[in-house]
């Protein structure tokens, strides 16, 4: 399929100093270009959401072992709630 974007002058030319160098057309690279692109970019997604649910999962075991046999106490939004509820009945 044809289609016709606007790029960077700088970066067209980066892509057309790769395709000269890999001896390809630039018609046959930058699909290539884009399809690793969007991997990379789905594979950095992933790791990232795994590292940041690893992390909130080490994050309150630390907080259950440094505060045994305790209550949780109120959530956030119960928190902002009852602040709400005082000023309100200034």
């Amino acid at each position: 399929m044809k289609t016709t974007i606007e790029l960077p002058d700088d970066l067209l030319t980066e892509v057309k100093v790769e395709a000269a160098r890999r001896h390809k057309k630039l018609k046959d690279l930058v699909p290539e270009l884009l399809r690793a692109g969007l991997r990379e970019n789905r594979t950095v997604g992933a790791a990232k959401g795994r590292e940041s649910k690893q992390w909130l999962e080490a994050w309150l075991r630390l907080g259950e072992e440094a505060t045994p046999g305790t209550s949780a106490g109120p959530t956030a939004t119960e928190i902002l709630a009852a602040d709400r509820r005082r000023l309100e009945r200034r």
